[in-house]
């Protein structure tokens, strides 16, 4: 699991029929300090919640699949918000 905070959204004219109805957020991977740590990626907002600057949890890879009920073409979903208190 991965720290990240969401910069926007992406929007689609046209997208995988799977993924009806899943924001794609912008995230910035950062570290615990909340200093950027890599380059921005896409994600599945599975939660449909995170907005921007928002802190997020998020997996990649094959844990991105295994996020949702059935497999999805993903390879980066937003799981969870860090809880800013």
């Amino acid at each position: 699991m991965n720290l990240g905070r969401v910069t926007g959204t992406v929007t689609c004219t046209r997208r995988v029929a799977e993924l009806a109805g899943h924001r794609l957020a912008i995230v910035q991977p950062v570290d615990e300090t909340g200093a950027d740590a890599g380059r921005p990626i896409v994600a599945a907002d599975h939660l449909v919640r995170a907005s921007a600057g928002a802190r997020v949890w998020f997996v990649n890879g094959a844990d991105a699949a295994d996020a949702f009920d059935a497999p999805q073409p993903v390879d980066a979903v937003v799981v969870g918000m860090v809880d800013p208190g």
